[in-house]
């Protein structure tokens, strides 16, 4: 157990992947004084979170996993939630991770102390540890948002997010309106659709989905990934080199993102039988502009009798349902809010205080920037996973997260040998943000449509501009010469 005033080398915070990864480098490499803590009472992150019927990953399970921790089992070409969760729960095994863990640990408060060089964390529960490194490996998709309708919270129903889904509910001969259509609602759909007596799916906005082409993997294939790693490789390079090949090009070329266009619209008219429903489904604006959504059952459920696409927008919910703009009113026992996550909040939701009391709330009130997505000029020896501008959309956050936790890990260990506390220089960190707004204005996330990529300002605070092998080159090693290293106190 995490006892307040204990002090660390290092603390982790979050049990997802990048806390995960940070944890078995820093073992690697024989830092063991350190501590991995989470809010939750179990490790998994986004994926114990996430436990809604249908949860699957939208990369391919070969890739969506640690390049030096294979799964030969993988049971489909895209894993289901209990599938990734469980191999979280294998690497910690495998690696030998649950001392250094301690969960129920809320992170409420960093704060620097100039005098001795160290981090004081504080705790929900009052209680309060130092390290000398600390490392966020909170990820983004942990705050469930919540759409702000007149009424939400008079209906007399159930309700729940995704990201909060009740198992015990039985969705069994039940009306069921489902608030939202992109990525979360689109794995739902198709399952609660089986049982349920009627399914409405409140679309405010249509997504480009494009075939998943999802298989089982055969016995004699993860038998061969398992006799023979180097095949499971093999599949890991062919899925990434497809998709930083493939996809990448929709980020910056209209000629790509057309053909693209029209293949979808091709499969929409090819899969939904009636046709009135198919200028509803075609979005107005370019691909990839929005993130690209997959799934081979989504538009066949619409086929069903006991489905409908609803587009006319929601004016109001009240005790028994929801009424549209259009004035009809349905009846509901069940409404499910599949409206994602609350982005913004991610990169607010821990407090933080850098040198001289400076707040991280103030640097980032004009926009999240941070320093190759992993640093911040004033707060020495912090470190950020997955923070502003590290997403790629065309390849797996995982192999994003062991580029980043390699540079970090190279960063600390240069500065244990040399005794040093390591800051941003200022001027790169402006330099670096200088140049990835003006790639990112050339790119389809900044064609004007209104995405989770963009932050009201419109600044487009996720995503890297270049593609992930270019993401890999520039995080290779630190470049020392735009840090400041000055001695620990």
């Amino acid at each position: 157990m995490l006892k307040s005033g204990s002090h660390y080398e290092v603390l982790v915070i979050g049990t997802g992947f990048s806390g995960l990864c940070a944890a078995i480098k820093l073992l690697d490499r024989g830092v063991t004084d350190i501590a991995v803590v989470d809010k939750a009472r179990k490790i998994g992150g986004t994926w114990q979170a996430n436990r809604y019927p249908g949860a699957a990953c939208d990369i391919p399970s070969h890739l969506y996993c640690f390049s030096f921790a294979p799964n030969p089992n993988w049971t489909h070409v895209y894993a289901r939630q209990p599938e990734i969760l469980a191999y979280m729960h294998d690497v910690v095994a495998r690696f030998e991770l649950e001392p250094f863990i301690h969960l129920g640990i809320e992170v409420t408060e960093t704060v620097f102390d100039d005098d001795r060089g160290l981090w004081r964390i504080s705790l929900r529960d009052g209680g309060e540890v130092t390290a000398r490194f600390v490392i966020n490996g909170m990820g983004g998709l942990h705050r469930p948002k919540l759409p702000d309708i007149p009424g939400r919270d008079s209906f007399n129903g159930a309700s729940m997010h995704t990201a909060q889904w009740d198992p015990d509910y039985d969705v069994s001969g039940k009306r069921i309106a489902v608030v939202g259509s992109a990525a979360s609602a689109i794995q739902l759909v198709p399952q609660i659709a089986k049982s349920a007596a009627q399914v409405d799916v409140y679309q405010r906005t249509p997504n480009y989905i494009a075939p998943r082409n999802d298989r089982a993997y055969r016995d004699w294939e993860k038998g061969l990934f398992a006799a023979w790693p180097f095949t499971a490789q093999l599949i890991r390079a062919a899925y990434f080199w497809r998709l930083d090949l493939l996809l990448y090009p929709i980020v910056k070329s209209r000629r790509f993102r057309a053909r693209g266009e029209r293949q979808i619209r091709r499969f929409i008219r090819a899969v939904v039988r009636d046709p009135k429903l198919h200028a509803a489904l075609i979005p107005d604006y370019e691909l990839g502009c929005k993130r690209i959504l997959i799934s081979d059952d989504f538009f066949p459920a619409l086929n069903r009798e006991n489905v409908a696409l609803l587009s006319d927008g929601i004016a109001a919910i009240d005790g028994s349902g929801i009424k549209d703009n259009m004035g009809q009113h349905r009846d509901y026992d069940l409404i499910v809010y599949a409206t994602g996550f609350d982005i913004q909040e991610q990169f607010f939701s821990l407090k933080a205080t850098g040198r001289n009391g400076l707040q991280l709330s103030d640097v980032w009130a004009q926009g999240v920037e941070a320093y190759r997505g992993v640093m911040l000029a004033g707060f020495p020896n912090y470190f950020m996973s997955t923070g502003p501008n590290t997403g790629v959309g065309t390849t797996s956050v995982i192999y994003m997260i062991e580029r980043t936790t390699n540079w970090i890990i190279q960063a600390i260990e240069h500065a244990r040998k040399t005794g040093s506390c390591l800051d941003v220089e200022p001027r790169a960190q402006r330099a670096f943000n200088d140049r990835i707004a003006e790639e990112l204005s050339h790119t389809v996330w900044a064609s004007g449509c209104d995405s989770w990529y963009r932050s009201p300002s419109g600044r487009i605070e996720t995503l890297y501009p270049r593609s992930a092998t270019m993401f890999a080159r520039d995080m290779r090693a630190p470049n020392y010469s735009e840090l400041k290293q000055e001695p620990m106190p």
